[in-house]
């Protein structure tokens, strides 16, 4: 791979910045202290553009699948060394802390992986279900991938190697996104996550 996809990250710096700003000023709002919230709330939820990638059993995933239930949306790599599986390991066990509390609250996780060369859907199948069954994996191509992560405030950046260099690293958001139900986006669980947090705050929604 060249290096025509290095500038990404700098690209959403304005986008980036312009929606934390709004993120802070709404959990400050809510909260009314210096608290860190577990959830940053959008003022009004923001609406993503039309996508299409494809899910770990090779199907098309598009906005239809974000639909009819709240989702939570990571993005990262498999070969990813700690961020990636510590955070699905914290998602796993907030889906299994809300089904042991018997929330009705329906969610979703989808690992959307930002690293297609290495990232089959097979591979991306392995990855997710080793942590649970019912996550999601994801990918697409870098123009694919563009339009989504733009809209959402997701940065990633691609180290700079040669064609078919297996061995290189990527830089990526480390948040959790919430989707609404009408597959907008609702709010950010920023990092570190507090699984007891999260499940508040989900808590909160479901009533």
């Amino acid at each position: 791979m060249n290096g025509k996809f290095l500038y990404i990250a700098l690209v959403l710096v304005a986008v980036i910045s312009a929606m934390t700003g709004a993120l802070v000023w709404r959990a400050v709002e809510d909260r009314g202290s210096g608290e860190q919230p577990a959830l940053l709330v959008l003022p009004e939820p923001r609406e993503i553009p039309p996508f299409e990638l494809v899910d770990q059993e090779g199907g098309a995933y598009g906005p239809d699948r974000l639909r009819g239930q709240w989702s939570m949306l990571f993005f990262g790599f498999t070969h990813c060394p700690d961020i990636c599986p510590g955070t699905l390991f914290d998602l796993q066990q907030l889906q299994a802390r809300l089904e042991k509390e018997g929330h009705s609250l329906a969610t979703q996780v989808v690992f959307v992986s930002v690293d297609p060369e290495r990232d089959t859907p097979d591979r991306l199948k392995n990855y997710v279900t080793y942590f649970s069954p019912e996550f999601i994996g994801v990918t697409g191509s870098h123009e694919q991938l563009l339009p989504l992560t733009r809209k959402l405030g997701i940065a990633y950046r691609i180290s700079e190697h040669e064609d078919g260099v297996a061995e290189y690293t990527v830089d990526h958001s480390a948040s959790v996104l919430l989707m609404d139900p009408q597959g907008r986006l609702y709010g950010v669980f920023p990092a570190p996550l507090d699984i007891t947090a999260m499940a508040a705050e989900l808590d909160r929604l479901e009533s």
